[in-house]
């Protein structure tokens, strides 16, 4: 079986027993969090990933990160998936609760890749505007991305709108690259 569909069985038992107990909106927090913990701290990562730490240890170094801010569902879900072997895929479960959490709700993520920071009052302008586009909650994702020189770059699931000045740059190379009236000297 592969990784993302662990992570997916995982995340859909995790939603339904948090909505049962109504702490889905709870979860979805701690979720997020998680999720970015991951990603953000490599330390992390290598807790999850290593063969070398027993499970007991892992149980005890999670709660006592955790515990202060995370549900006890929560928390006993990281413990079984650590009990289960299954703590490497922790970030994939995270990722895909919030993604179903989401798709319940009805929310569409957004993720918007800038050249620059955007103020707060051009975020909102831009939320308010791609809120009346998609009819529907939005959930926003900033990335500032240097790269990109200007404009930006938005992702909404199969949706992509590449406006940056680094891909129109793209655009004219190739358009120069290929263009056959050029004489070859």
């Amino acid at each position: 079986m592969n990784n993302s569909r662990i992570a997916t069985r995982y995340a859909v038992s995790l939603l339904r027993l948090a909505t049962e107990r109504g702490l889905e909106q709870r979860i979805y927090q701690d979720m997020v969090s998680l999720s970015s913990a991951v990603t953000d701290s490599k330390d992390l990562e290598r807790l999850f990933r290593s063969p070398l730490i027993k499970p007991d240890l892992k149980i005890q170094i999670v709660n006592k990160i955790f515990a202060s801010t995370f549900d006890g569902l929560t928390l006993g879900f990281l413990n079984l998936a650590i009990r289960k072997h299954r703590e490497s895929e922790m970030g994939g479960m995270a990722k895909a609760y919030v993604r179903l959490f989401e798709n319940q709700k009805g929310v569409v993520r957004v993720e918007i890749q800038t050249a620059s920071l955007l103020d707060e009052s051009n975020r909102s302008q831009l939320e308010s505007n791609l809120t009346k586009a998609f009819g529907q909650g939005a959930a926003f994702e900033y990335q500032h991305n240097p790269e990109l020189l200007g404009g930006y770059v938005l992702q909404s699931g199969d949706l992509r709108v590449d406006s940056s000045i680094a891909s129109e740059l793209l655009q004219i190379r190739r358009q120069f690259s290929d263009n056959p009236y050029l004489s070859k000297i």
